[in-house]
Order: structure tokens, then sequence, then C-alpha cells
């Protein structure tokens, strides 16, 4: 092990300007042509199957499609292929190298030039990988429904009681399976690149031999490249507390002049890239130079590759640091702090206008979906209250999230299994505070008469498979409060929206997300709450560019909700209405210089939230 890590340095001093030349080369072709492939590619073969764009369980039922299986392998390989694409030029350098230094077009030249034997070898392992998966994965499924089937998963999640511990212990086992086969697997194709580069190998021909390479020294390779694990993390925590201790001591040196503090904070973002780029660089490098020190250790025919390689190469002439070169790059350097610090202070938006939606109603304070949160969130000053509704036996709609109350009150009765009259004995507020014990499961009448003229509602569509006239009574009850205009509808099911846009063409519907594929703004709603992680400023700007205002969801803590804010929604949907209607106007009164502070620890920290809630879903 020493002696293989011993060269590393060495070939790093030799070749690190082509190195860095390749990683700038790839990280430009990944931000405007390779990292956009595998989506493009993926979308390509869904609008071959008649989607549009998929979210949430939809994925999920896509991907086990024919179309979705060969739309997952082609996305895997693709991705797969841009990475090792990089890692081709990066040992075409340190192979070379050996002699001479290489140029970094020559080495991007040559990976190009074998695009598709890289592109055959990255098929292959991901179908490999998948069929290694499958077993593993179809036996966690199958674990989770028949020991978490019984009640509604956010009990689960709850509650925790043993069959989830049980069925955690038996997921994770089977996951930790998984995480030794495809380890033991991957071992042994760790060379597999490499042989198909410089021995002469075809795809099929590189795993086989890498496979037998590294069967009798599994430790030594599984070792090299824990080493290289452990230096990639150190060196990537080592950039981000180096910013941290250096913005701790410009920062407060600088608070009274938003001027001066523009400037730092944006060459501050700015070397936090370029360190970020730097170590991506070093990491990269340092993968492709102990594969390649491997393979030849293990006795790989590297040096019949090799000639050709070289012969590939140009003398490229190393260029010299004049004091004109030096000016151009202090000068360059200070115009990319200026243009950062201008961009940060661009993100500071100081709108007092984002919708507060209460979600449950103000489920941080009150039981969810009861009267008491509808009521405390119109205390709340909420512009809009949400609520979940399902239908009884007796096809009653009613407010409820869960498929059972196993989570709210220990009852396993299905909503859709109870009558009214049965589900309203049932305690769902004691499990908050004893002094909610009173609160029943309320109807979409009562909600309505209680919100009108105070907030508008915003109705959520509940499926699990059992809705009989969901949505025509949804609209029966609205049309009969006379509350058309107050009322919005949406739902995680996009064929429970088309229905109702079917029924009602003027009423406003929306889409909930947690996850995408495809472009969501082209379908037909007028809204999109999404998953805070989702509501990105590229998102929501194009979302609002055709006229599909974004909702962000479950936004429960300060940094959160900033960073939505700058992203531009609409508004926010949260479980402490309050606590959120105080901020936006705090932070429609805070200065530039506060503003700016905030928009630039968004970027390398984001706090926990304050609070812990029953669940996370939407």
């Amino acid at each position: 092990m020493h002696s293989l890590w011993s060269a590393v340095p060495a070939r790093l001093r030799s070749n690190w300007r082509g190195m860095l030349a390749v990683n700038a080369v790839y990280a430009v072709l990944g931000v405007v042509l390779l990292a956009p492939l595998p989506g493009i590619v993926f979308r390509l073969l869904m609008g071959l199957s008649g989607e549009t764009a998929l979210s949430d369980q939809d994925i999920a039922l896509f991907l086990l499609k024919p179309p979705g299986i060969v739309s997952l392998t082609v996305a895997g390989a693709v991705l797969v292929a841009v990475a090792a694409l990089a890692q081709a030029s990066l040992m075409y350098l340190g192979i070379v190298g050996q002699a001479r230094p290489a140029k970094a077009r020559s080495a991007v030249v040559f990976a190009f030039r074998r695009l598709l034997p890289i592109l055959s070898l990255s098929v292959r392992l991901v179908i490999r990988v998948l069929l290694l998966s499958a077993p593993f994965l179809a036996a966690g499924a199958a674990t989770a429904w028949l020991a978490l089937g019984a009640h509604d998963i956010n009990y689960y999640l709850a509650e925790r009681p043993p069959a989830f511990w049980v069925a955690g212990a038996i997921i994770g086992c089977l996951l930790a399976a998984l995480a030794v086969v495809l380890v033991r697997k991957l071992i042994g194709w760790s060379l597999a690149l490499a042989l198909l580069l410089f021995a002469g190998q075809d795809p099929r021909g590189a795993f086989t031999e890498s496979e037998r390479l590294t069967r009798g020294d599994r430790t030594l390779v599984l070792g090299t490249y824990g080493l290289w694990a452990v230096i990639a993390v150190a060196l990537g925590a080592g950039v981000l507390a180096f910013i941290d201790l250096l913005g701790d001591w410009i920062v407060p040196r600088l608070f009274d002049s938003l001027t001066l503090l523009v400037g730092a904070l944006g060459a501050l973002v700015a070397l936090w890239a370029a360190l970020s780029f730097l170590v991506s660089t070093v990491n990269a490098a340092i993968f492709a130079l102990v594969t390649l020190q491997l393979a030849q250790r293990l006795g790989a025919p590297l040096d019949s590759g090799i000639s050709s390689a070289q012969a590939a190469a140009e003398a490229a002439p190393l260029p010299r640091l004049t004091t004109g070169r030096i000016a151009a790059a202090m000068t360059l350097a200070a115009g990319i702090a200026a243009a950062t610090g201008v961009w940060l202070l661009g993100g500071i938006d100081v709108r007092d206008d984002v919708v507060v939606v209460a979600h449950r109603g103000a489920a941080g304070k009150a039981p969810e979906n009861t009267m008491a949160a509808v009521r405390q969130a119109i205390a709340d000053r909420a512009d809009w209250i949400e609520i979940d509704v399902q239908e009884t036996a007796d096809g009653e709609v009613v407010v409820a999230h869960d498929s059972d109350f196993m989570k709210l009150a220990g009852e396993p009765m299905k909503v859709w299994e109870g009558t009214l009259e049965q589900i309203r004995r049932i305690d769902v507020g004691s499990w908050l505070d004893p002094r909610f014990a009173a609160e029943r499961v309320p109807t979409l009448r009562e909600v309505l008469e209680t919100v009108q003229g105070r907030a508008k509602l915003v109705i959520e569509l509940k499926y699990y498979g059992h809705d009989q006239q969901l949505e025509q009574r949804v609209v029966d009850l609205v049309e009969a409060a006379n509350m058309a205009d107050e009322v919005a509808i949406m739902s995680l099911k996009y064929r429970g929206v088309q229905k109702i846009r079917a029924l009602r063409p003027d009423w406003r519907v929306g889409l909930l997300s947690a996850k995408a594929i495809g472009d969501l703004s082209r379908l037909d709603v007028d809204f999109l709450a999404v998953n805070q992680g989702m509501a990105t400023a590229q998102f929501v700007r194009h979302a609002q560019a055709v006229g599909k205002p974004v909702f962000a969801w479950t936004i429960n803590d300060p940094a959160t909700l900033a960073r939505v804010v700058g992203a531009g929604v609409t508004g926010v949907i949260t479980d402490e209405p309050e606590m959120v209607r105080e901020l936006i106007e705090e932070r429609a009164d805070m200065g530039p210089v506060e503003l700016l502070l905030l928009r630039t620890a968004l970027l390398f920290d984001r706090p926990p939230p304050t609070g812990s809630y029953r669940d996370d879903s939407p």
C-alpha cells in the first residue's frame, strides 16, 4: 500500500497543469452538455411512452414498466459514461505523463475517440448493478409491505412501534448485504476502464480480466480505494472549515460598509468555488492515478496501450508567468469577486407579499386537520389554510390526512371503512395535549363554514385507492357554501386534479410534488406546490414564466424560509403560520447588510429546523 501510494504525489506534481485543465473542460462540458444528457434521454423515452411529466408515485410506477426500466438504464449509463470520460482523460495524463507532461487537449480527444467503447462499458456496468440490486430491493419492498402495510406509513414513522424496528432491521440487513455484494463486485470491476483504454480489452473482456487480476488482492484494492475516500472527505471538510474561519474573521471588520462587504463576500464565495474546484480535481486525479498504479501492480498489461497513447500526445509548451499575465489574472479575479458580490446582493429578495399557507391548519400549535388547528391558523393570520380530505363509508367528506387513525389515536380504522358517526367517536387531539381531548375529525362542510370570509382554503384530495365520488362531492360542498372563489384544489395525484379540471374548468387547481421527472410546468394546472428541495431559483423562474406560481412545503425554520423566498416562491406552506408571518415582516425591515449576510450564510450552511413535527409529508 505504501509503495503504491508513494508514486502518486510525484505524478500529481508533474501533471497538475494538465489535470486542472482537463477538470475545467469537463466542468464546462458537464454544465453545458453532459449533465443535461441523462435528463434529456429520460424525458425522450418518457415522451415516447406518452407521458409529459411525472411526480412522486407516478415516477415509481413508470420505473417498474419496460419504458421506465430502459430509461433508468440509459440515463444511468450516460451518467457513468460522463464520469468515465473524465477518468479516461486523467488516466491518459497519468500514463503519458510518466515520460513527459501531456496536453489536456490530447487527453480529452483521446477519451472522446473511445466514446463508444466507454459507453458500452457503462451500459454493462449499470445493467450488472441493477441485476444485482433487484432481488435485494424486491425483498426489502416485500418486507415493508408485509410488516408495515397494516396501517398508514405515517403512523409507523411517527410512533415507531416494534413492527417498524423489525422491518427496519430486516431491510437494514438486506441493504448491508447488498452493499457487501456491490462492493465486492465493484472491487472486481475497478480496473475495467484502464484495461479497456490501455490493454486492448473489449468492454466485456475488460470486466472478466479485471475480476481475474483483483481476485487475489481484494484487500489491497479495498484499502486503496478506502484511503482515497478518506482523503476526499477530509479535503472537502477542510475547505469548508477554512472558508468558515475566514468568514468569521472578515465579516465583523466590514459590517459597517456595504460596499466593502459586497466585495469581500463576493471574493469569499469565489474563493470557496475555486477551492472546491481544486479539491474536485485533486480527488478525481488521485482516483485515476491509484487505479493505474493498482492495475500495474496487479500485472495488467498496460504497456501495450501506452505507446499508442503517447503517439497521440503532443508536446505542450507550459505557459510562462509574465507580469502581464499576472496582472490580467488579478484583474479577472477582482472582476469575479465583484460580479459574485453583485449576484449575492441581487438575490436578497425583500418582498413582504409572500403568501402564507397553514399546513393542515396551524399544525405546529394544534392537532393537525382539526377545527382547533383551523381556528388557530385564522388567528395566526394565514392567507390560506390547507387541509386533506377523504370519503367515509357513508359518503361524507371528512378532513383527515392518513389512511387510518393510528398515528393520531392508536385506532386502526380506515377512513373509507368507517361511517361519519364511528369516526366522530375518535379523539384526534389528545396526542398533542390533553386540552385538545374534545377535538374530533371535522367534515369539509364545517371547515368551509368556519373559514368563509376569514381565510381562503386549499383542499388536498387524498387517494388511497378507495375513493368513490370524492371530486364530485368536494365540488358540491364548495358550491353549496358559495365559496368557489375562495378555494383551491390540489393533489399528489395528477389524475385526480384532472378530474376536478373536467368538472370545473375555471377553478384553481394545483399539483403537489416531492420529486419530479420532466417539465411540471407543462401540466394543466394553475399552480405547483413542491418540496422545499425542488424550489430552486431556476425552477421557480421557469414555472412562473409560464404563469404557474410556486409554493414550497413544509417551511418551518428561518433559514429555509430565507432560501425559498430568495428563490422567488409565491408562497410557503408551513406548520407555523404565525412565525412565518413575523419572519416575513422582519425580513422586510432588514437592511441590505443583514440580508446580504443571510444570503451568503445560506450558501454554506442550512441550520436544522427549530422544532419537531409529527411528519414531513404534504
